[in-house]
């Protein structure tokens, strides 16, 4: 290899990796600065709607989130006293079940084997502390009692039917208390499932950067080779079929065009300053016509 091709390929190859360089930190600043957003709100909205005396919510991160999803729902098999919402989506999940309050220890510890519990919160609703189910029981038969005798009123008043409207209010509110009370040994759990993102350091980072480098340039080395090798197979079978005029001098061939080629031989044959060069004989006018001034002296 000449002095002249050696200089092109380090030319070549230095290109490839600046090349490789740049788009290795191009990826890894799109890889750092993408943000993926996981919609919860339909199950947070149902959550807070639904009416438990005890509720409790979980934050749980996995590595492995098709795991973990299999791990949830059987979990949920194993200890559901009533399934609200069993969301599974690609990359996350949500789920909102009531299990007994007694159990919601051991399902944390079995959770934490498959994942990260990021967060607990636990609440009560205190509205309901102060009362029971058998008041609320009493208190439910004595509305139906009042309001079954003003639907047997023929004709009743303004303010009796007020009262069996204030009434029907008061009887749809005691039975969600009883309904609340009946699962005052439950608690409504909310698990939110996400994956789990990799710490950041210096070293994971250099080490992401160089398998990104080799990469990319193993991909344009090998990609140049293909141009190179293509575009001189090309050069090759535009001249088999006897197109001319297209140079491959940067590409180590040379081929030149037939027509202007034989053209320039003609025109330096005949107009060559080289060897086997014609004489010429110049007159000039002064000289002749001194010439001529002398013979008629004569």
């Amino acid at each position: 290899m000449d002095k002249k091709t050696r200089r092109r390929v380090k030319g070549v190859a230095i290109f490839i990796v600046f090349l490789a360089v740049f788009t290795s930190i191009i990826q890894w600043q799109r890889r750092e600065g993408k943000t993926v957003n996981y919609n919860f709100k339909p199950s947070q909205q149902e959550y807070r709607d639904l009416k438990f005396i005890n509720k409790a919510q979980i934050s749980f991160y996995s590595a492995n989130v098709p795991k973990a999803q299999q791990e949830i729902a059987r979990l949920m098999a194993e200890n559901a006293r009533k399934q609200v919402r069993k969301q599974v989506e690609g990359g996350y999940g949500a789920y909102i079940f009531s299990v007994p309050q007694t159990n919601l220890p051991s399902i944390v510890e079995k959770m934490s084997k498959f994942g990260t519990v990021a967060a607990q919160t636990e609440q009560i609703d205190t509205s309901l502390v102060n009362i029971d189910f058998e008041s609320e029981t009493q208190r439910l038969a004595a509305y139906e009692r009042e309001q079954a005798d003003l639907n047997n009123v023929r004709f009743p008043t303004d303010t009796q039917n007020r009262r069996k409207e204030a009434l029907h209010g008061l009887i749809n509110t005691t039975r969600n208390n009883l309904d609340k009370l009946k699962d005052q040994g439950n608690v409504l759990l909310y698990i939110t499932l996400v994956p789990l993102q990799k710490n950041s350091n210096a070293f994971l980072t250099i080490k992401n950067m160089a398998f990104s480098f080799l990469t990319w340039l193993g991909i344009y080395a090998v990609g140049m080779v293909l141009v190179y090798y293509g575009t001189r197979l090309l050069m090759y079978f535009l001249a088999a079929i006897g197109i001319k005029g297209l140079s491959l001098s940067g590409l180590g061939g040379s081929y030149q065009y037939g027509g202007y080629t034989g053209y320039s031989n003609r025109y330096s044959g005949r107009y060559s300053y080289g060897g086997g060069k014609r004489k010429v004989k110049r007159v000039y006018k002064d000289k002749r016509e001194s010439e001529d001034s002398k013979e008629e002296e004569k």
